[in-house]
């Protein structure tokens, strides 16, 4: 793959690579997000953040939180399948935002960025509540796929509270063990929710755990998924990696 943009702060090492089309961004060799121009499947991990939302009308969704932008892999398929009113995006990481706006060019989506502690901008919000939030919060320091921050109690309330009535959370975590140690994995995390969702996909470790506050089901998605023509012609068909189990 050519190397077309690398940078080093902190100790981190920060490289894009061009895969065809395809723009691959790594930080200590490990992958964090992935943007194609023309394609809203990447056939991972970052199809599996934004999937959940099809277990509902995506004409709910209204207002969209991205906390962790990375280089924005969730974007372009948030405005496209969604198209909310208001989209934002938090990320901590300088060079990850630099990365999303000039050379992945997000902000042609229409999404307002901050640089920023994604936890600390959202205790600090006075806002109206978001219909969807999208939780992925990695450290670009590790050498591992690991959440940067702890999946707690008090974090947990705190998205709780900034979601609407009506609304979905989206979590990333490393693998399924991560999760399970987690108190995101025990009953108390379901307050006010009504269905929880476990997805994954052949060629990452990661859990991401969904959460709605209306009742849902697994074939709705599948349902949504095959009525959407961006996701049911052949080539998306193909292309789309995952697995769904209801928990709750």
């Amino acid at each position: 793959m050519a190397l077309i943009w690398k940078a080093e702060q902190d100790g981190v090492r920060y490289e894009v690579r061009r895969a065809g089309q395809t723009l691959r961004l790594y930080a200590n060799g490990v992958q964090h997000s992935e943007f194609h121009p023309k394609r809203l499947l990447t056939g991972s991990v970052w199809d599996l953040l934004w999937l959940p939302a099809l277990l509902h009308e995506p004409a709910r969704f209204r207002r969209v939180l991205v906390l962790g932008l990375g280089g924005g892999s969730l974007i372009p398929p948030i405005r496209k399948l969604l198209d909310p009113d208001v989209l934002v995006a938090v990320e901590l990481d300088g060079a990850h935002l630099q990365v999303a706006r000039d050379v992945f060019g997000i902000e042609a989506f229409g999404v307002e960025t901050w640089q920023g502690d994604a936890q600390q901008w959202l205790r600090d919000y006075q806002g109206e509540a978001f219909d969807l939030i999208i939780e992925d919060l990695f450290a670009p320091s590790n050498e591992q796929v690991s959440r940067a921050v702890p999946a707690d109690a008090d974090w947990l309330a705190c998205l709780r509270d900034n979601l609407s009535a009506h609304g979905s959370l989206i979590m990333n975590f490393g693998d399924w063990q991560e999760y399970r140690d987690s108190p995101a994995s025990g009953r108390r995390a379901m307050k006010s929710f009504s269905s929880r969702f476990r997805l994954s996909c052949s060629d990452c470790h990661n859990a991401v755990i969904a959460f709605t506050r209306q009742s849902a089901r697994s074939i709705h998605l599948r349902r949504r998924l095959a009525a959407t023509p961006a996701l049911s012609h052949a080539k998306a068909v193909a292309r789309l990696d995952y697995h769904i189990r209801q928990l709750d």
